[in-house]
């Protein structure tokens, strides 16, 4: 495949016919910034987003093999706004099944069950982890949380095949990403501080980047210190080893990747359906996957 899967992303952003090998002044400072925040471990954690608390009872609540259902469902009511976004979500037309508008959290459970009112949760308090502002990172910031959508809604429907948790799958596609978000407050840094006309979209570093991402986003997993589970299958990402969860997320993150070559028409189906082949996954879910891609504006 003559596109590259892996920098799939920033060839989104940035210029994808550029084949420039040798980093501009903006990549410099950028990869400059992002090695020096990775390195040190105060700088790393100034720059980390805090995970609402609430987050980490839903986490913990899923995992205990003692909690009931109406515990799960106290933990979401005790946040009212989360609670209404949820209802909301719930109720729009990518998640209604025809039985009537769900007006409590209780009949959303029964309906979408747990996972699902839990994925819906997740996804709502992850997205205000997003950056917003200032334009670049309004921007990128769309961008990640649309790619980490896609990840999380692939990595579900994938997790049965591979015998791993729908909830664990749908989540570690949700924080995969999250080292991006560093990242591009340190493009968006340089992009103020360099007095230049370049923009990034070297080979090399969108490489760079790809790799540094992957090993942000573990160290800031272990930050968060979130469940060992999602910090190993993150480490085994960007160690190049396998988990069976991390072979989740990688098949995802392809599929992904590759999607935003498809959109703007630079892979063939043939070439597509090599790579299902090559990632032993049936083209039914790719089929399933497109028909959705696009949809994710409501969480």
């Amino acid at each position: 495949m003559s596109t590259n899967i892996s920098t799939a992303f920033y060839d989104s952003l940035f210029d994808a016919k550029d084949v420039a090998t040798s980093m501009n002044a903006i990549e410099e400072v950028t990869l400059n910034n992002v090695r020096n925040i990775l390195n040190d471990p105060k700088q790393l954690s100034n720059h980390i987003p805090t995970l609402p608390r609430i987050l980490f009872e839903l986490i913990d609540t899923l995992k205990d093999p003692h909690a009931e259902f109406l515990d799960f469902i106290e933990v979401i009511e005790k946040d009212p706004g989360l609670a209404l976004t949820v209802l909301k979500i719930a109720n729009s037309a990518k998640y209604s099944r025809g039985e009537g508008t769900i007006q409590s959290i209780n009949k959303a459970v029964g309906v979408l069950g747990t996972v699902g009112v839990a994925n819906i949760a997740t996804s709502v308090l992850m997205k205000s982890l997003m950056p917003e502002k200032p334009i670049y990172f309004k921007k990128f910031g769309r961008q990640i949380w649309e790619h980490s959508q896609q990840c999380a809604f692939l990595c579900q429907i994938l997790a049965a095949g591979h015998n791993q948790n729908e909830f664990d799958a749908h989540f570690l596609g949700l924080i995969h990403d999250v080292g991006k978000i560093i990242i591009f407050e340190s493009l968006c840094n340089a992009l103020s501080d360099v007095l230049t006309d370049d923009l990034p979209g070297s080979i090399t570093f969108k490489e760079l980047m790809s790799e540094m991402s992957l090993d942000i986003s573990y160290s800031i997993a272990k930050e968060w210190q979130l469940p060992q589970v999602y910090c190993e299958a993150l480490r085994a990402q960007s160690s190049n080893k396998s988990s069976p969860l991390s072979i989740v997320l990688f098949k995802a993150n392809a599929l992904s990747e590759i999607y935003i070559l498809f959109r703007k028409a630079k892979v063939q189906e043939k070439q597509i359906k090599k790579l299902l082949e090559k990632l032993k996954i049936d083209e039914s879910i790719w089929l399933r996957f497109i028909e959705v891609a696009e949809n994710f504006d409501l969480v």
